[in-house]
């Protein structure tokens, strides 16, 4: 917001990746005069995580949910042209990307996931509690959840609550094993499909989360590293895709479409953001009057 303040007030010209989705959709909306948006290919990611120890979001549960839940209302209703559906870990900008949960899930049903639960014994409606931190990824944030809230209870399958907490109190918590289900967003240290794999699956993960996948952790995710060219890593990513689609320790939900906004007079935006998110403020210039 202090960043977005000083683009209006002509203190900075330029601003990028700190944008939240609300800044870069009221100005698609509504432009503002003499600030122009660059639209690119994006490194968020939105995303489900589960402490997998708590019995009441078991295996089966999280597949009913991932069967349930509907990414594309998510990313058209709340975030509208800034998101869109993402059925990976890796997003689509990302080398190694599959659509691992779409094609193990397709379309969202309701008579699937019904299948799903009542094969595994459990009964319904699913009872718990669904977090969210309301002060770190924007106010978008709250919508979001009552969608996905209504999503799962409209199923008779679930019955969900939201509950919205501070970043300094929710990430503490998070880290502790306290939420059974919550809601997480990730920017990339480096635009490597390793920084959307190991972070989660990994020891020692982001998530502190109990989930554990030997294959993952002892073969796919090194086997994966000994890759100098990437592209020839795309089996092994592909295979720890789809782990995560069959466990979902974690449920992807939507990826960011990347936006700069510029001040009028400043050339090369376009070119100034490469398409590894990398700032290349040598393209930038401006030109003499």
């Amino acid at each position: 917001e202090a960043m977005g303040k000083a683009l209006d007030e002509k203190k900075i010209d330029m601003m990028t990746r700190a944008m939240s989705p609300e800044q870069a959709h009221d100005m698609l909306v509504k432009p503002k005069e003499g600030i122009e948006l660059t639209e690119m290919p994006g490194l968020a990611i939105s995303y489900l995580g589960f402490n997998t120890k708590d019995p009441v979001v078991n295996k089966s549960v999280r597949q009913a949910m991932a069967q349930i839940i509907d990414r594309g209302e998510i990313a058209g209703k709340v975030y509208g042209t800034t998101a869109e559906p993402l059925y990976s870990l890796i997003p689509s900008s990302i080398a190694g990307h599959t659509n691992a949960f779409f094609n193990k899930y397709g379309e969202p049903s309701t008579a699937k996931a019904a299948t799903i639960l009542r094969d595994a014994g459990i009964k319904t409606p699913v009872k718990f509690t669904l977090h969210y931190t309301n002060d770190h990824y924007g106010s978008a944030t709250a919508e979001e959840f009552k969608a996905l809230q209504q999503q799962l209870n409209s199923s008779g399958l679930f019955d969900v609550s939201v509950k919205g907490e501070e970043w300094s109190k929710y990430r503490p918590e998070q880290k502790r094993g306290d939420y059974a289900a919550y809601g997480m967003g990730w920017f990339p240290d480096f635009p490597d499909p390793d920084n959307y794999t190991a972070p989660f699956l990994d020891a020692n993960n982001f998530l502190n989360s109990p989930y554990r996948s030997r294959e993952a952790q002892k073969v796919l995710i090194p086997q994966s590293r000994r890759e100098a060219d990437r592209t020839a890593a795309a089996v092994t990513y592909e295979k720890l895709q789809d782990i995560v689609a069959t466990d979902v320790p974690v449920l992807p939900i939507w990826q960011g479409k990347q936006y700069v906004a510029s001040r009028d007079g400043i050339a090369g935006v376009e070119r100034s953001v490469s398409a590894t998110s990398e700032l290349q403020l040598w393209e930038l210039n401006r030109p003499s009057v």
